[in-house]
């Protein structure tokens, strides 16, 4: 990401038609948006980009993660025999947001390896999944957390 993407105002974003959004992208990426791109698109990847540049960008853990998750996917793809490697780590301080029952859920994962939510302490995810379903689940998965869980 370019320091130009500091610079964007995001009500020039809010008003800008395709032509200029695609003027602002090369500006600020340094590369054409690409053709499938449509103006909303567009104005949210710029968006995020502006807003990210300003609060100091995602933190080098997470691009860990998501790059380590990518080969993973990688791996799989290209090898479908292989066992599923893509798990993401909770670590403290870890705030999980779920949908389920209509209602979006928070968890925090504490430092013991528990997590809390709605108010109480659980011993682990499985803990918190099981109150909030009443039926026992893969804490992990049911968080997407792990492959096959949506997230």
């Amino acid at each position: 990401m370019r320091s130009s993407a500091m610079e964007l105002d995001l009500r020039q974003l809010e008003d800008a038609d395709a032509a200029t959004l695609r003027q602002l992208w090369a500006a600020a990426k340094g590369s054409k948006a690409p053709k499938t791109f449509t103006a909303r698109l567009m104005r949210l990847v710029l968006a995020w980009d502006a807003q990210a540049a300003r609060e100091g960008g995602e933190p080098a853990e997470s691009k860990r993660d998501w790059n380590r998750i990518i080969r993973a996917q990688s791996n799989q793809k290209s090898n479908p025999d292989s066992t599923p490697t893509g798990v993401i780590a909770a670590r403290y301080g870890t705030r999980l947001l779920k949908e389920w029952g209509g209602t979006t859920h928070e968890v925090l994962v504490t430092g013991d390896g528990g997590a809390t939510w709605s108010g109480q302490s659980y011993t682990s995810l499985s803990a918190v999944a099981r109150a909030m379903t009443g039926t026992n689940r893969n804490g992990p998965k049911f968080f997407g957390l792990r492959e096959g869980g949506k997230p």
